[in-house]
């Protein structure tokens, strides 16, 4: 197949999330796991976490906001807005309406998507859909109308796996830079001390 260019409405189902009245806050009993904006890093694939735990019992049904593996979430309020590929999620979470989310279609690589989504030219295009002054907001409509390359299948595959190559060595150099900050701070102080106890 050859590469077509197609909107992204064309490549997954785009959902707004769940609009919430007021902060949430984590119910011991609660019914769904919920992702915040502050349990992402921009740039990494999603795996819940026990530390991200904020569980609620809705008051209607939000069953159509349930994440699942291969799902995308789109941060589409804010100054900086960008994709989060979902890989792992207890059963039910859901997102809130700070998002958009992305149900890839069945001829569609998830993280493929995602890879598109990142590229500065579709960037480009998302910045300018942006509206309002306080809070700057990608309108849905206008997001699901911007258009990207849509690959064969295994073209999708190999970009994929590149991506998840990519985004891996990413998280290992920060891990690595981490840890490296740490022992520079544990060496000053072990010296700092040293030098004041003489």
């Amino acid at each position: 197949m050859k590469t077509q260019i197609v909107r992204i409405m064309d490549c997954a189902e785009v959902l707004p999330g769940f609009s919430t009245q007021g902060a949430l806050r984590d119910e011991p009993s609660g019914t769904h796991q919920v992702v915040m904006g502050k349990h992402l890093t921009q740039g990494e694939p999603y795996n819940y976490k026990e530390e991200d735990r904020l569980r609620i019992s809705p008051d209607r049904d939000i069953s159509k906001y349930v994440l699942e593996p291969g799902d995308i979430l789109y941060m589409s309020r804010g100054i900086t807005t960008y994709p989060v590929l979902i890989e792992s999620v207890p059963e039910p979470t859901a997102a809130p309406s700070t998002f958009f989310i992305l149900k890839p279609r069945p001829n569609v690589v998830p993280a493929y998507l995602a890879w598109c989504l990142e590229q500065p030219l579709v960037e480009s295009h998302l910045t300018g859909l942006r509206t309002g002054a306080g809070t700057p907001t990608i309108p849905r409509k206008g997001f699901m109308e911007i258009t990207i390359p849509l690959a064969d299948i295994a073209t999708q595959h190999r970009i994929a796996d590149l991506w998840h190559l990519q985004k891996r060595e990413s998280q290992l150099r920060r891990q690595l830079l981490d840890e490296s900050t740490r022992f520079h701070r544990l060496a000053g102080q072990s010296i700092f001390n040293e030098l004041i106890s003489k």
